[in-house]
């Protein structure tokens, strides 16, 4: 991995830039891992200046509910968000005192607890409805439309990569034979 000792270890200047590290494909590995947790954070940073009323993680928990056909469980939420349900629980509780959702018990499911949004939601998304299309335009500026898909070809990848990751940390064995790939 990519890390200050790594780098400080190699007399590396922690100046460089991202494309300083695709010298080989090891490298490379270890530079894309990095840079997922600094778009994140970069991204994040950025976006929560631009939105007043509420962060980025709580505004993906908007997106990810208004996404389901039905009142989402804070478990499923937390799948679709890649995180626990006490996280998505705590965004919920901020969100609710904000009045954008209310958090009930499920009707079939009394163990299962969803989120149910409210009618602040469709206010917030046509104020902020510019703010969101200018920032997805400023961030792929740069991409034509063949890049965009093959952009989305390797996030999906990169989803299936996580999934063995998961399933390994879980202690299952997640050896791919080559020519399996």
């Amino acid at each position: 991995m990519v890390t200050c000792y790594y780098a400080l270890e190699r007399g590396v200047n922690m100046n460089i830039s991202f494309k300083d590290f695709g010298k080989d494909t090891d490298t490379q590995i270890q530079a894309i891992f990095s840079s997922i947790f600094i778009l994140q954070n970069k991204l994040q940073t950025a976006c929560d200046k631009l939105q007043k009323d509420i962060t980025m993680k709580q505004w993906l928990l908007l997106a990810m509910t208004t996404s389901c056909q039905t009142p989402p469980t804070l478990t499923r939420l937390g799948e679709l968000m890649g995180c626990s349900r006490q996280n998505v629980k705590k965004l919920a509780l901020a969100l609710e005192k904000k009045g954008f959702l209310h958090i009930k018990p499920n009707e079939n499911n009394a163990s299962a607890t969803c989120i149910i949004l409210d009618g602040k939601i469709k206010e917030y998304m046509q104020q902020n409805n510019e703010i969101h299309i200018e920032t997805l335009s400023l961030l792929f500026r740069d991409f034509a439309t063949q890049e965009i898909e093959q952009l989305y070809k390797y996030v999906e990848k990169l989803f299936e990569g996580i999934g063995r990751v998961e399933a390994y940390s879980k202690g299952g064995n997640e050896n791919v034979k080559e020519e399996e790939m």
